[in-house]
């Protein structure tokens, strides 16, 4: 329906990083793969690839300024206009509509552009950069027990560019793979810890003779 190239789901337990399922198509027969055309299939996109994850960071960047104290869920700014400049740069709510007074609370509820550059700008580069890279780690491997792991792009907010901070503020200008963006949320759920994912379980050595 939507023409979409791929779709996947994962699922994490939040409090021991246990992969309970983790699926994606298009995908290959295993018993087959040396028929597949399409060698892009081969790869893991959960954990190889890397994308520009958008406005599912604003949870991220959202929960760290409230831990910081710098904002609050009832914190207040105001966009008549549905977008905000910064340097040379204009960027726009997603219906480029502005919302007047608005809390933090509408900012999340209703994605708004302006409203996370807000929160950037009153949590500051120092701050900001260091939930995203220090505590949620979005630019570092995960350690799951899965082959050819890919880190993050996160290169902009090593840089002092306020433009970087602003796009980053929503989730654009950087780029991580889905389980990185699974194991930071999964710091929102309980209590703020950082797991290691797993698919691996435990392993049951039948023979124990080297």
């Amino acid at each position: 329906k939507w023409g979409s190239d791929a779709v996947g789901g994962l699922i994490m337990d939040p409090n021991t990083g246990e992969i309970i399922a983790m699926a994606h198509v298009p995908t290959f027969d295993l018993n087959e793969y040396g028929k597949e055309t399409n060698v892009s299939v081969y790869s893991n996109p959960f954990s190889q690839d890397v994308y520009e994850m958008g406005s599912i960071v604003k949870p991220l960047v959202m929960a760290g300024a409230i831990d910081a104290k710098v904002v609050t869920p009832q914190t207040t700014y105001v966009d008549n206009a549905g977008f905000t400049k910064v340097q040379d740069r204009t960027f726009y709510n997603f219906d480029k509509k502005g919302r007047g007074k608005a809390t933090m609370q509408d900012v999340l509820n209703q994605s708004l552009n302006t409203g996370m550059i807000f929160v950037e700008q009153k949590m500051g580069k120092g701050t900001f950069r260091n939930y995203l890279l220090d505590r949620y780690k979005l630019g570092e491997k995960t350690g799951v027990d899965l082959p050819g792991e890919a880190s993050g792009l996160v290169g902009g907010l090593k840089t002092q560019n306020d433009v970087n901070y602003a796009a980053a503020s929503f989730g654009q200008g950087i780029a991580t793979s889905p389980l990185a963006i699974v194991r930071a949320y999964a710091s929102l759920a309980n209590g703020g810890r950082m797991v290691t994912p797993h698919l691996v379980k435990e392993i049951k050595q039948e023979n124990k003779i080297a």
